[in-house]
């Protein structure tokens, strides 16, 4: 990304710090943890099927998206679900 801004690399991750508050890794995971928590709230799809469309691997998945949330997937769709679709 800092070379399509024409930018060092230092430099694009100091500007992508100060205006996000996050490191780019970061704020990528955060932005798939919210689609996979929009997928758990509007979807049937398994948590299994999820992660897989996140990281490939379901436990992985499960192990960055709690810190990130504040619980397991599973948890939170047990907690959020809004009429859930039959599963895929």
């Amino acid at each position: 990304m800092a070379e399509i801004g024409g930018l060092k690399d230092r430099t694009f991750l100091r500007r992508f710090q100060k205006a996000t508050g996050l490191k780019p890794t970061e704020y990528s995971q955060r932005l798939r943890a919210g689609r996979a928590r929009e997928m758990l709230e509007f979807t049937g799809r398994t948590v299994d099927l999820i992660a897989r469309d996140w990281l490939r691997d379901p436990a992985s998945f499960r192990r960055v998206y709690k810190p990130l949330m504040g619980m397991s997937p599973s948890d939170y769709r047990r907690r959020f679900t809004v009429d859930p679709a039959p599963k895929q």
